[in-house]
Formats: C-alpha cells, sequence, structure tokens
C-alpha cells in the first residue's frame, strides 16, 4: 500500500502505531519504491505521522498520556497485520500474546505486556522545555507534519493547555 502511495498520492498518513524503526525500515524504503516508479522522490511527499506525544513538567503530569499511550499500543498491537512492528523491534509473539489476552477480556493484562521499554519505541516523552527537540529529532527529515494523537483529548480536557502546544508547535517550525 505504501509502494501505491509513493506512485500515486500527494502524501500518506502513517499509522499511529509506529516507531523510529517502523519508518526508517519500512514506510520510508516503500514510499522511495513508489515515488521512483513515478519519476517522483518522497520529498515531493507529505508525510504525516501521528505521535503519542508524552508532554509534562512533572511525572504525574506525564503519567495520564504515558498510560493512555501503553493501553493504545496494546490495542493496536493485537491487530495481526502490525505485528511484523514488534518484530523489527526485537518483541516477536507480542500481538500473539495481546491477542490472548484480548480474547479473555484482560485488557489490564494487555497495558501490562507494553512494559516502559517496548512503549518507548512508541512515544516521544518529554517535559514543556524539551519536548520539541525530541519531537524534532525523532521526525526530522522523516515526516512534514507531526500530529498529537492525543490533542483532541487535551484539548477538550484544558482548553488553557492549547497554549503549550501552541508554543511547541512554534518551537518545531523554527
Amino acid at each position: 500500500m505504501l509502494r501505491v502511495a509513493g506512485e500515486h498520492a500527494d502524501g500518506v498518513h502513517v499509522h499511529p502505531l509506529n516507531t523510529p524503526t517502523y519508518i526508517r525500515q519500512t514506510v520510508l524504503p516503500n514510499l522511495a519504491a513508489g515515488t521512483a516508479s513515478s519519476g517522483r522522490t518522497v520529498a515531493e511527499l507529505e508525510v504525516i505521522v501521528p505521535a503519542f506525544i508524552v508532554a509534562g513538567d512533572a511525572d504525574d503530569e506525564r503519567a495520564r498520556w504515558r498510560e493512555l499511550a501503553r493501553m493504545q499500543v496494546a490495542f493496536y498491537g493485537s491487530t495481526p497485520n502490525y505485528s511484523f512492528i514488534f518484530d523489527q523491534i526485537d518483541r516477536p509473539g507480542t500481538t500473539d500474546r495481546l491477542r490472548a489476552l484480548q480474547r479473555q477480556g484482560d485488557l489490564a493484562g494487555m497495558a501490562r505486556l507494553i512494559d516502559d521499554d517496548l512503549l518507548s519505541h512508541f512515544i516521544i516523552e518529554g517535559p514543556w522545555s524539551g519536548i520539541a527537540d525530541a519531537i524534532a529529532a525523532r521526525y526530522d527529515g522523516v515526516a512534514t507534519r507531526v500530529v498529537s494523537y492525543f490533542g483532541a483529548i487535551a484539548w477538550a480536557d484544558d482548553p488553557a493547555s492549547l497554549r503549550r502546544w501552541r508554543d511547541l508547535t512554534r518551537a518545531l517550525r523554527s
């Protein structure tokens, strides 16, 4: 599908279950193959990447977003088509274990299976003062746009937090 997008589309919206390894080993090579077949380059495409951004000045502020991300990784990771993403980061069999827990209705067990080391592949975490640099370090030269997966929740819960997101956006653009 990524090759087809590279060949025919103006861009691609990457799935939220993504890691730097997945983007570099799967997304970009397939987009490059597709764009090459149509006489273009990946640089001509919009590459939109949703990210599990865990920002906050204190650990308890970040904990909520970290746990939401952990559950989303568990949920998406239970889908057989995404099992290769875990293989790419040396966690083979994760999808099978998630599916077994899901069949038992053990959502908490699914979340526990996504330990902090595994979760770190899927999230960008840090204090507000450093999160822009962390996002840029992960996606510079890869994504034309990064979207906060939890942005709507943050806005609905605390409209005043938009100021921080605005400042973050400005920092990334400069």
